[in-house]
């Protein structure tokens, strides 16, 4: 016999001596009015304690306890509500890179307030040199300073790991990396700790280290072919040109010899290096007459544009577009365009064809 069977089978043998007690106890006082009430109290007290037996016994019987069962179904609402809060894994990384690609773009527009956007409103940023920035303005005022437009070097934030922490918050670690002519670059690598904030994933806090960087050297690389002398010639002046390598590599030196009849000869010098503040390629340029100027470097295909400013002897502030179009290793043609001295436009020169004499 089951317990369950015996608790009942007890209690209804209990209420029979109750209700015998009682029939004995009516007839020993003689009140038989007494003995009524009396017996039909009891009664209902006796009905009353095996309903409550029997609730506790159908507990039982399913093998839980009363408070077993309101945990369980507690438990249950808890996990319904996290698995309709919760997102597919595959769903919140996709999440993710979709805000790195976004973040990656506005980089390279150079738009500090948007990039700023991407982080919380309290975000946190340790640049490559251990500075720290903290809120939204900080940052923007930040990346408007120090991220310049490069739209073309295909700036991406590329994720090695994405590790989902619970529902609300994920870490990334990656690199940032740029497409240049000699291929992909990595800059620097990344962590990033993200928090889930109604639906949309924000940067709490990030980290970035510069990786090994590309000496002044490298950068300079896709001029190793103005190396050498070279000659040019337009009308009766004649133009020699000397290029050599300076400061371990890390510059180019360019030196202009220019000749007139019955003038007196015109030396100008020019310096290319890199500016990694810029990202690009730049020159500095000295003429014999007194002027100087600095020139911004960009490569389109086989064309260098050499956006030019400077400051003539006289006191007059010039600038120009110079463009140089390659033809092959061995010659390629200089032309001045958009020039301007003081407001006063001046119209472009002629193309002028400069050819390798050595190497």
């Amino acid at each position: 016999m089951s317990i369950c069977k015996r608790l009942i089978l007890d209690v209804l043998i209990g209420a029979d001596r109750v209700v015998l007690a009682i029939c004995g106890y009516g007839n020993f006082i003689g009140r038989r009015q007494a003995t009524s009430i009396f017996f039909e109290e009891t009664m209902r007290n006796s009905r009353r304690n095996i309903f409550i037996l029997a609730a506790v016994t159908l507990a039982l019987t399913a093998n839980l306890s009363p408070q077993a069962s309101f945990a369980k179904a507690a438990k249950a609402k808890a996990k319904a509500a996290a698995a309709a809060k919760s997102q597919p894994q595959g769903d919140s990384e996709t999440a993710i890179k979709g805000q790195l690609s976004s973040l990656a773009d506005a980089a390279a527009r150079g738009d500090g307030e948007r990039m700023a956007s991407f982080f919380t409103l309290d975000g946190a940023y340790v640049d490559e040199d251990g500075v720290r920035h903290e809120g939204r303005q900080s940052l923007k005022e930040h990346f408007n300073r120090h991220v310049r437009p490069d739209i073309k070097s295909a700036l991406k934030l590329e994720p090695t790991a994405i590790r989902l922490i619970g529902n609300d918050s994920a870490w990334i670690e990656g690199s940032t990396t740029r497409q240049t002519a000699r291929g992909k670059q990595i800059d620097a690598r990344f962590t990033m700790l993200l928090q889930n904030k109604n639906g949309t994933w924000l940067i709490q806090s990030a980290s970035e280290t510069s990786v090994s960087q590309a000496t002044a050297a490298d950068h300079l690389a896709d001029l190793n072919w103005l190396v050498g002398e070279w000659t040019a010639e337009q009308g009766d002046a004649k133009l020699k040109m000397s290029a050599e390598k300076v400061g371990n590599g890390h510059f180019l030196r360019l030196n202009f010899l220019l000749t007139r009849p019955g003038e007196q000869p015109r030396m100008d010098i020019q310096v290319i290096g890199w500016d990694p503040t810029r990202n690009q390629i730049v020159s500095w340029h000295f003429d014999s007459s007194g002027g100087f100027g600095y020139g911004s470097w960009s490569r389109d295909n086989n064309k260098w544009m050499i956006k030019a400013e400077g400051v003539e002897q006289s006191g007059w502030q010039s600038n120009a577009t110079n463009v140089i179009s390659v033809s092959n290793n061995d010659s390629f043609q200089w032309q001045s365009v958009k020039r301007n001295s003081d407001g006063v436009m001046y119209p472009d020169t002629e193309p002028l064809t400069v050819k390798r004499v050595s190497q």
